[in-house]
């Protein structure tokens, strides 16, 4: 299959996704749970950013000396306020976007943390509707049996995850060719890293052995890139969770041959 077609199967899924759970208003239960929690800890944290933003910029501004002068009287004095006003400008735009990036970054980990659980059962029912096999009775004594490798499994995930956007980073530094190319391969990871955290919730659940997993993130990577295209709109994956699990594993079930509905 082409890069084309393969992105384009999941984009396609991420569609399916949203007209999946409209079709299925018993599993919108499993989205809104989640995304309200999500919402109401990043309207929070907004709150909180608004409330102590003068005695940040405050702070900030005193130990910048982005002051200005209170009754100026010669013209440099009138130039120099001028340039501080600008100084002041520049500095609450950049504590705002800063804050902004931010928040996303910590909205982006806790919408995982916070969704993982409903995520999976929705993962879980979606497949059971899609396959019509229901999951084999939970074990206590597997459940422990298994915690371990997947905490090793999700370890060693995270550390490489963390470890390509440094990577990128390094890229930025080549002269001439290295802006637009770690601006491009930045979004071709956000997007690939977004789609494989959720086209994975089925192999997560199947206790999948790391190199299974990463196979299949590699030898699929333009699948999950088209399924994981939101990335580019800030707080995407965090008000549009229950689409992208759904579309995820329609797309796993896909790839791996499973019964379509």
């Amino acid at each position: 299959m082409s890069r084309i077609k393969e992105f384009g199967s999941g984009f396609g899924s991420l569609v399916r996704g949203f007209t999946f759970l409209a079709a299925r208003p018993r599993l919108w239960i499993w989205a809104i749970l989640p995304t309200a929690i999500n919402l109401i800890l990043l309207g929070a944290m907004m709150g909180v950013f608004i409330h102590y933003y003068s005695d940040l910029y405050g702070w900030l501004a005193a130990h910048l000396g982005v002051h200005e002068i209170a009754a100026p009287s010669a013209w440099w004095q009138h130039v120099l306020n001028w340039v501080l006003i600008v100084a002041g400008v520049f500095l609450k735009a950049v504590i705002v976007l800063l804050t902004l990036v931010i928040l996303l970054i910590v909205s982006y980990a806790l919408s995982f943390v916070v969704a993982g659980p409903f995520n999976d059962a929705l993962s879980e029912r979606v497949e059971v509707v899609v396959t019509g096999h229901e999951p084999p009775p939970f074990s206590f004594k597997k459940f422990l049996a298994e915690l371990m490798r997947t905490i090793r499994v999700e370890s060693i995930k995270a550390a490489i995850l963390l470890a390509i956007p440094v990577a990128l980073f390094v890229v930025s530094f080549i002269p001439v060719i290295g802006g637009p190319l770690y601006v491009l391969l930045t979004f071709l990871f956000g997007a690939w890293d977004l789609g494989f955290s959720y086209a994975d919730l089925p192999l997560g659940r199947r206790a999948a052995p790391f190199r299974e997993r990463w196979s299949f993130a590699r030898q699929h990577r333009w699948a999950l890139i088209g399924l994981g295209v939101g990335f580019i709109i800030p707080f995407f994956a965090l008000i549009f969770a229950a689409p992208m699990v759904a579309g995820g594993t329609l797309l796993y079930i896909k790839i791996t041959g499973s019964r379509d509905s």
